[in-house]
């Protein structure tokens, strides 16, 4: 069956941000991993996908931006169930979903004694865990001025008239006029990328595999995020079903549309997610060409290459220090691992897969 695989939360400009509580939206059945350490909820995470993968159902894998590798959720869309990693400082909290809910409480399986000899260290490690999320947070926001330095220059070069004439004729050609269908549209919204301790990650040729894919070029402030809302906005309207994937680094912005029903991905294929045309029926938007002055890039050269430097210099930066923050958790697990009760955790989970395996078989 068919895997897509995106991000929930991000560590962006604006700090942690969660899209979790709009995804359960669409949630009836919901089973929270409540644990206090990322590590030890992750291993988990990937028992349970291990368990349920050959299921023969539709699933989504959430991935962790703190550990890209490591799974943060399941959904399964088909029967309206997910499974959540829950952690401190941004916990799920139960009663604040409606629908049926479960929680396998990790807590209860940590051998105190052990965690409370390690106590001290443990709490110290959280703490400068923490520090280092919210000093990259700072850093992500000074990277996002620059980047609006950047932006600035190509907007004021920008024929605003050009960007919209080519906008109304793109929505009308990807969303056709149709009849009301007598419901909203269905919109979900997603990270494509995030700003992780391996530096940036996406799932673009995840998300859009199969799709008719529009490669969106240009440079920042070139109108790439407004052409993606003035896309939304068409279809919405319309009544599609949208996914709708929000900037990693500035979720007021947009990277990428995908309409399923009608086949078709349309993206911001700049840096830090940059592609080239892969398959034949790829077609590539440059923004640049449609809408800036030509001159520009020569005109202010020496200017854009010194904004660049800066920009590229602050992602390293925090970057490096989600890295930092991600030794410092790999540490954490070395400590807490040991005061697991594999057996009773063990047999825990297993009660939860069967119950699920159950519902999924009612539900064919």
């Amino acid at each position: 069956m068919s895997q897509l695989h995106y991000f929930l939360t991000g560590n962006t400009a604006q700090g942690h941000m969660s899209l979790i509580p709009e995804a359960l939206k669409s949630i009836q059945y919901l089973c929270i991993v409540d644990g206090p350490y990322l590590s030890d909820n992750s291993a988990i995470m990937q028992r349970f996908y291990e368990s349920l993968k050959d299921e023969g159902v539709e699933l989504e894998l959430i991935h962790h931006p703190s550990d890209p590798d490591h799974l943060q959720g399941i959904i399964f869309p088909a029967i309206n169930l997910a499974i959540l990693s829950s952690t401190p400082p941004h916990r799920i909290l139960a009663e604040k979903h409606q629908e049926s809910v479960t929680t396998l409480n990790v807590y209860d399986f940590y051998n105190m004694e052990v965690i409370d000899a390690q106590r001290a260290t443990l709490d110290d490690l959280t703490v400068r865990i923490t520090e280092l999320h919210q000093e990259a947070y700072k850093g992500y926001a000074q990277a996002l001025n620059i980047h609006d330095e950047w932006e600035k220059i190509y907007i004021d070069q920008s024929s605003f008239k050009a960007a919209n004439a080519f906008a109304e004729q793109l929505m009308h050609k990807l969303l056709p006029d149709r009849e009301p269908r007598g419901r909203s549209s269905d919109t979900k919204y997603r990270f494509l990328g995030a700003a992780t301790p391996k530096g940036a990650v996406d799932f673009v040729p995840e998300l859009t595999l199969g799709l008719k894919r529009y490669l969106i070029k240009g440079r920042p402030g070139s109108g790439k995020s407004t052409l993606l809302r003035k896309l939304v906005a068409r279809g919405t309207e319309l009544g599609y079903d949208l996914e709708i994937y929000q900037c990693g680094l500035d979720p007021k912005s947009l990277d990428m549309v995908i309409c399923r029903e009608l086949g078709f991905a349309i993206f911001d294929s700049t840096a830090p997610h940059e592609y080239e045309p892969t398959f034949d029926t790829d077609e590539i938007i440059d923004m640049y060409e449609i809408s800036i002055n030509p001159s520009t890039d020569d005109q202010f050269k020496d200017e854009l290459a010194e904004i660049s430097a800066r920009y590229r210099e602050q992602m390293k930066q925090s970057n490096k220090l989600l890295k930092e923050a991600e030794v410092l958790e790999h540490k954490r697990a070395e400590l807490t691992q040991s005061a697991l009760n594999m057996d009773s955790l063990n047999q825990a989970e297993n009660l939860i897969v069967q119950s699920i395996k159950a519902f999924i078989n009612r539900s064919k």
